[in-house]
C-alpha cells in the first residue's frame, strides 16, 4: 500500500507557466490533495520530490510539515477504526480539514432528516416539521447544508433566542422537532452527539380554552343573522360529535356515514374512529349536507384551514346583540346587528375542550373521555391499552349533550 508522496500536477499549468504540487495521498485512495505551492517544470526534482527553485529551503520545509499532518491524520484516523468506514470523499474532506471531528459528505442533513421523520405520519407532524425548517432558515442556517455535528447546545440556546415573538409552547414544538430528529439520527447511527441531553425544553401548561356551561347554552339558543348560525352550527356539530377535529370533519363525506356512526380515519392518528350521531348532530348535518363534502361550507373553500379560520373569526365576535341607551338595536354599516363577543378567542377548538370538561363535571370516568377523544391510555411501559365498548363512549356523549340543553335526568 502506497505512502503518500508529492507530485507535480503538469497536467493543470497556470498562465505563467507554473503547475501546481500536490499530495498523492496513497493508502489506496487515489486522492489528490491541493498545497497551495507551485512550481515551473525547471523548479521540481521529481526523483527528490523537492522543490529546488528560489527559496527551496523554506518551501520544502512547509511541504514536509504539510505531509506529516497528513500522515498524522491518516493514522489517527485508522486508529481510532473509521478510515475504512469512509467514503472517498469524506476522507478527502477529512484530510483537508483536520479540525473536523467527523465527516459531513455523504451524511444525511437535518433536512434529510426530518423527511425520513415524516414519511408515513399525520400532516399536522409534516406541517410542524416544515416550520421548523422555515425558522432554522430564519435563523441563517441552510436546513440542507446543516449537520448534526454543527449543532451544539449553544446553537440550541441561540436558535431559541432567535424566536422572540413567539410563545414558550410554539417555542417549544419547534425544539422538540429538532430533539425528535435527533433521537432518529441516533437511532440509525447518523451521529452519536445529543446536544438536548443536557439541554430543558421549556413549556408552559396549556390554558384550557373551554366554554363555561352557561355561556355554551346560551351560543345554542343565540339569534344570529348572515353566515353567523351556519358557522356556530359548525362549532356545535364538532361538539356534538366529541370534539372532532376539522381536517377529520373536511374529509367526511356522505358514505362516512354508517349505520347510524359517523366513521373516519383520524389524522393525527390514522386511528379509525366511530362515533354515534345523536339526532342533535344529525339535525345539523341534515340542514347543511353538502355537494361533495358532508358539509356545504367545506364544498366552498378548497382548503380547510381557510374554512376554520373564517369560523374561528366569526366565533370570537358571536355574542348578544348590542342595544343603545334607548334600547335600540346598534347597527354595523352593512346594517346587522352589533355583537357583544361571548367569550374571547372562541375558536372551533374549544368544542373539544368543552366537551372533556363538561364530560369530567358529569364525572365520568377519564379512560372514557380519553377514549371518545382518540387518545391512547393505558400503562405505556407495558404497552398493554384497554379496549372500551362504543357503548360507554355512547352513552357519554349523550349525557354531555343533555347537560348542555338542561335535558332532564342529568346535572343542571
Amino acid at each position: 500500500m502506497a505512502k503518500s508522496r508529492f507530485r507535480l500536477d503538469v497536467r493543470r499549468a497556470l498562465k505563467d507557466g507554473t503547475y501546481p504540487i500536490q499530495i498523492i495521498v496513497g493508502h489506496g485512495t487515489n486522492i489528490y490533495l491541493g498545497t497551495g505551492i507551485y512550481a515551473s517544470a525547471g523548479e521540481w526534482d521529481a526523483r527528490t520530490q523537492q522543490y529546488i527553485g528560489k527559496g527551496a529551503r523554506r518551501i520544502n520545509a512547509a511541504l514536509v510539515s504539510m505531509l506529516a499532518m497528513i500522515t498524522n491524520r491518516i493514522m489517527e484516523l485508522k486508529e481510532i477504526g473509521i478510515w475504512n468506514t469512509l467514503t472517498r470523499g469524506q476522507i478527502k474532506q477529512m484530510l483537508t480539514d483536520l479540525e473536523l471531528e467527523k465527516p459531513t459528505i455523504d451524511v444525511p442533513t437535518l433536512s434529510d432528516v426530518f423527511s425520513s421523520m415524516c414519511i408515513g405520519r399525520a400532516d399536522r407532524t409534516k406541517a410542524t416539521t416544515k416550520s421548523t425548517l422555515l425558522k432554522i432558515q430564519a435563523f441563517g442556517y441552510d436546513p440542507t447544508k446543516l449537520h448534526f455535528e454543527q449543532i451544539t447546545r449553544v446553537w440550541l440556546e441561540d436558535f431559541y433566542a432567535s424566536m422572540v415573538d413567539l410563545s414558550v409552547n410554539t417555542k417549544a414544538a419547534y425544539m422538540k422537532t429538532i430533539k425528535r430528529a435527533f433521537n432518529w439520527a441516533n437511532d440509525h447511527d447518523i451521529t452519536t452527539k445529543n446536544p438536548f441531553r443536557h439541554y430543558h425544553i421549556k413549556v408552559e401548561e396549556t390554558r384550557m380554552r373551554d366554554l363555561p356551561i352557561d355561556k355554551m347554552r346560551q351560543l345554542v339558543n343565540l339569534p344570529l343573522q348572515g353566515l353567523y348560525p351556519e358557522y356556530r352550527d359548525l362549532f356545535l356539530l364538532t361538539f356534538y360529535l366529541i370534539g372532532i377535529n376539522t381536517v377529520d370533519l373536511a374529509d367526511c363525506t356522505a358514505d362516512s356515514i354508517k349505520n347510524g356512526r359517523l366513521e373516519y380515519r383520524r389524522h393525527k392518528t390514522n386511528k379509525l374512529y366511530s362515533i354515534k350521531i345523536e339526532p342533535e348532530a344529525m339535525e345539523i348535518i341534515n340542514r347543511y349536507r353538502g355537494e361533495k363534502h358532508l358539509i356545504r361550507c367545506f364544498d366552498r373553500y378548497k382548503d380547510y384551514k381557510a374554512l376554520q379560520g373564517s369560523v374561528n373569526n366569526a366565533l370570537a365576535k358571536m355574542g348578544p346583540a348590542l342595544l343603545d341607551d334607548n334600547g335600540n338595536f346598534i347597527l354595523t354599516g352593512n346594517n346587522r346587528k352589533k355583537m357583544k363577543p361571548l367569550q374571547n378567542g372562541l375558536s372551533l377548538y374549544w368544542a373539544r375542550y368543552s366537551w372533556a370538561t363538561y364530560a369530567a363535571d358529569l364525572d365520568v370516568p377519564k379512560d372514557t373521555i380519553s377514549e371518545a377523544l382518540g387518545h391512547s391510555h393505558g400503562a405505556k411501559i407495558t404497552g398493554v391499552y384497554i379496549k372500551y365498548n362504543r357503548d360507554k363512549v355512547d352513552a357519554a356523549n349523550r349525557k354531555v349533550i343533555n347537560y348542555v340543553l338542561n335535558k332532564k335526568g342529568d346535572k343542571d
